[in-house]
């Protein structure tokens, strides 16, 4: 014997990152194939063959797993003693090896071919030349008719391949469609009560979303963007649309200073139509950058001074009725702070914030009513009470000695000494008409 067939198989290892070439079989030249055992596949094992040229040239053609090559290596005095015993018996690693027959070799081809295609799957409908399905596709019956096309289009025509194919072909909750229908139907059933349960669940039988397509039109951005997406938008609704009422529909959707510069007699398809308003891209472009230009002008400076909604203006206001005009905010905020603290003494200094938003008149000429802004803790405090003290004083008088101070800062009543009376400066214990101040500024009663 002066050959031997070897197959060659690029094969992952046993940790699965590295690829390592393995001799799975070798064949005679009488056409007898022998089994190499798994122990003894990794190339590493066969040595004197690693020398050789045919192996070198091998090893450079196996570039992806699971690849195989085949190749004649002559038998020289070292591969022979290797190879063959005195009897020339296929031996290597001191033991003989396996002959495979032809019919077991067919099957096994046929069964690693299934199993090729069967784990392709998924790679296949990857090569779909159509968008996924999902609830915001518009035409359910166009799109399955689009995916029978391309199950054509690479030979997938039993039922099961359908069925298991169309679930790399959905996304969102149509999945959980999908996931139900395996449960009722499992993947053994007929192809068309999947189509037709697909078309009944997911077909549109409103107007929205044709009314969407048809009134489509341009904002701002890419002339060409909307262009397309109007294209697309109507051949979801209709697959058949005539070209010339696709243009009309496109070309309706554009601004009227894009369409006055379109020529309606150079348009004969939507390619030359696209050409067209690809021209006239810088102009859009120049109207949506003066658009921001006066966007801009006209807020410059005012960007710390947002203006709020009028739902946000009318948040933790509080309106204190029949307040005397001469009071300013200062003072309302003080007498707020000071004599209604049964209200707001669990409030922390940030919670007691308080602005005057304006004021409104009130029947008597010299009150008013005061609208505050304030925080939602003080609102909340001030609302769930109802009523609250503003003293409108603007004197302090003490009662105790008639100073211009409260009787609390007063010296006399620490001290211990009497009160006296405001209007004689006497020691208080006489009625008020009985003093000397009272008394001269009393009438005669006897008087007419």
């Amino acid at each position: 014997m002066e050959k031997l067939l070897f197959k060659f198989i690029l094969m992952g290892s046993t940790d699965g990152k590295t690829n390592v070439i393995c001799i799975t079989s070798i064949e005679t030249p009488d056409g007898r194939v022998f089994e190499v055992p798994d122990e003894l596949r990794p190339v590493s094992k066969h040595t004197a063959i690693l020398s050789s040229n045919v192996y070198t040239k091998i090893k450079n053609s196996l570039k992806k797993r699971h690849q195989s090559r085949t190749g004649w290596i002559p038998l020289n005095s070292d591969l022979k003693e290797i190879y063959l015993d005195e009897g020339e018996n296929l031996q290597f690693g001191e033991q003989y090896l396996d002959e495979i027959k032809r019919e077991a070799i067919s099957s096994n081809n046929n069964t690693n071919s299934d199993a090729l295609e069967q784990k392709n799957i998924g790679k296949i409908a990857d090569r779909f030349l159509m968008e996924k399905f999902s609830n915001k596709t518009i035409n359910a019956d166009q799109w399955i008719s689009e995916f029978e096309s391309e199950c054509g289009r690479f030979e997938i025509i039993n039922n099961e391949e359908k069925i298991e194919i169309l679930k790399h072909r959905l996304e969102k909750q149509c999945v959980d469609w999908y996931s139900s229908m395996l449960i009722k139907l499992t993947v053994n059933s007929e192809w068309a009560v999947w189509k037709d349960n697909f078309c009944e669940t997911f077909g549109n039988k409103g107007w929205s979303q044709v009314k969407y397509a048809f009134t489509f039109r341009f904002q701002a951005g890419s002339l060409l963007e909307y262009a397309t997406k109007k294209e697309r938008l109507l051949l979801e609704v209709n697959k058949h649309i005539d070209i010339q009422t696709m243009m009309h529909l496109i070309v309706m959707g554009l601004p009227d200073y894009i369409v006055d510069k379109i020529d309606k007699e150079t348009v004969k398809s939507t390619a030359s139509l696209y050409n067209e308003i690809g021209k006239h891209e810088h102009v859009a472009n120049k109207n949506n950058i003066s658009r921001y230009k006066k966007y801009t002008y006209d807020y410059k400076g005012k960007a710390n001074k947002t203006k709020p909604c009028r739902t946000c203006e009318n948040l933790n206001k509080v309106k204190i009725k029949n307040v005397l005009s001469c009071n300013t905010t200062e003072d309302i905020t003080r007498a707020i702070r000071n004599q209604n603290k049964h209200m707001t003494a669990h409030l922390e200094e940030r919670d007691l914030e308080i602005t005057e938003k304006y004021r409104r008149k009130a029947r008597n000429p010299l009150e008013s009513h005061v609208v505050l802004q304030v925080t939602p803790k003080l609102w909340q405090a001030l609302t769930s009470a109802g009523r609250i003290h503003v003293d409108l004083q603007r004197t302090e008088v003490c009662s105790h000695c008639g100073g211009a101070h409260m009787r609390a800062d007063c010296q006399m009543h620490k001290d211990g000494k009497p009160p006296s009376c405001i209007n004689c400066k006497d020691v208080k214990g006489k009625t008020w008409s009985t003093a000397p101040s009272a008394r001269a500024v009393q009438p005669d009663r006897g008087e007419p």
